[in-house]
């Protein structure tokens, strides 16, 4: 049996990041950042991408079920890179607050977050290979800590977990890069480019992520140093949707996406045709390919923030569908293909692709039915203690729980 194989995550082999969207307020929001907030967090078309971008991932790990050479379907490991531009676009208003309360919005983290990656977690150590360290292994990603040592402990369980830790890492500086910010977009701007400077820097000294012993340039290429750009991509196309989402006009949002298409097609062939020996071969491009799949997809979610807002009827249901799934999808998917793998089974593949998605999809309606909406409620009800009453966003934080922006 064909085994699913996964690479350093600074390939284009990459587990997606849960773009959790709840995110709290402070007491001084006016009504107006009020009505974004709930405004961003309703839009079905947000949803709708984030559980694209979940079944992208599944797609890119059981291609070899597909094709013999699932070259182009391997670029779809770039739905990453789509989650984190959905974190930063969801959480913008928090981000451009100047402040907000920390309490609530931590909680509300924990429970959204927490309850079903701990379900997860022990069914990939009850079939994860004996390893002196593995007790090791379990400690530290119950703390998000499973991408500090190397690729080899990152990808032991699950290799989507490794993206995680930058989830969490962004959600704990977001109150610090609020009060930084404070509305002003020119700090998010300024912030931008301290930190392409900060990634090329990064890769130019960094070893290889899957080597023995990486160097700490290589760990820091993994997490929020090397990755906070993408999700600032999400801020500018929030700033952007909020400024011609009531114009009417959809020629700039047309143009932008067919834009962002093209980008994303000519990457995806790029990768197809050249592979990550073809990235890592041009320093510039191994810096930023994945910024650039992140421009595309920010550029593409404009698009259709501007052209589908009418959803409505069985469309909004399904994307809400979509989205309340993809965590499960996420967390689960590797579990399925890996069992599959182990299992007497051989089937056609494109039967064996079928028989594992309804499988993942099965996990996912059960983990979120029994553990995700039960967490999220109890959450939002033990946060909504800590909220301040000057302006109270309870509608936005049902609307916020209900689709896990990260892993995404």
């Amino acid at each position: 049996m064909r085994q699913t194989r996964h690479r350093d995550p600074e390939s284009r082999h990459r587990g997606p990041a849960r773009g959790i969207l709840d995110t709290g307020t402070h007491g001084g929001l006016d009504t107006a950042t009020a009505r974004q907030c709930r405004g961003a967090d309703l839009n079905p078309v947000i949803e709708l991408v984030r559980g694209l971008a979940a079944w992208m991932v599944f797609t890119a790990h059981a291609a070899h079920l597909l094709t013999p050479d699932p070259a182009f379907l391997k670029f779809l490991w770039t739905g990453v890179d789509l989650f984190f531009v959905i974190s930063g676009f969801v959480f913008a208003p928090l981000l451009l607050s100047g402040g907000f309360a920390i309490r609530p919005y931590a909680i509300r983290r924990v429970f959204r977050l927490y309850p079903l990656y701990l379900v997860s977690l022990p069914l990939y150590y009850l079939i994860a290979p004996e390893s002196p360290d593995k007790l090791l292994y379990l400690l530290r990603h119950l703390v998000f800590l499973g991408t500090t040592s190397g690729a080899h402990e990152a990808f032991f369980f699950n290799p989507a977990y490794w993206s995680l830790p930058v989830e969490v890492e962004y959600y704990l500086l977001l109150p610090l890069l609020a009060l930084i910010v404070a509305g002003r977009l020119w700090v998010v701007l300024a912030l931008f480019g301290g930190f392409c400077v900060v990634r090329f820097g990064i890769v130019l000294g960094a070893t290889s992520f899957a080597s023995p012993d990486p160097n700490w340039l290589s760990i820091l290429r993994v997490h929020l140093p090397g990755i906070l750009i993408q999700f600032l991509i999400g801020v500018f196309v929030h700033v952007a949707h909020q400024h011609w989402s009531d114009s009417g006009r959809r020629l700039w949002p047309m143009l932008a996406g067919a834009g962002g298409f093209a980008l994303w097609l000519s990457l995806g062939l790029f990768f197809a045709r050249h592979g990550d020996p073809g990235i890592s071969a041009h320093l510039w491009l191994k810096s930023y390919f994945s910024l650039l799949c992140a421009i595309g997809y920010g550029l593409m979610l404009f698009g259709l923030l501007g052209l589908l807002r009418g959803l409505d009827g069985r469309a909004r249901r399904s994307a809400f569908f979509l989205g309340n799934l993809s965590y499960g999808v996420y967390l689960f998917h590797i579990l399925v293909l890996r069992l599959y793998e182990r299992s007497d089974l051989a089937l056609p593949g494109v039967l064996a692709f079928i028989v594992c998605a309804l499988a993942v999809l099965v996990l996912a309606l059960l983990g979120h039915h029994l553990v995700e909406h039960p967490a999220r409620t109890f959450g939002r009800r033990l946060a909504s203690r800590y909220q301040p009453m000057q302006a109270p966003l309870h509608s936005r934080e049902r609307a916020a729980d209900s689709s896990l922006g990260s892993a995404q």
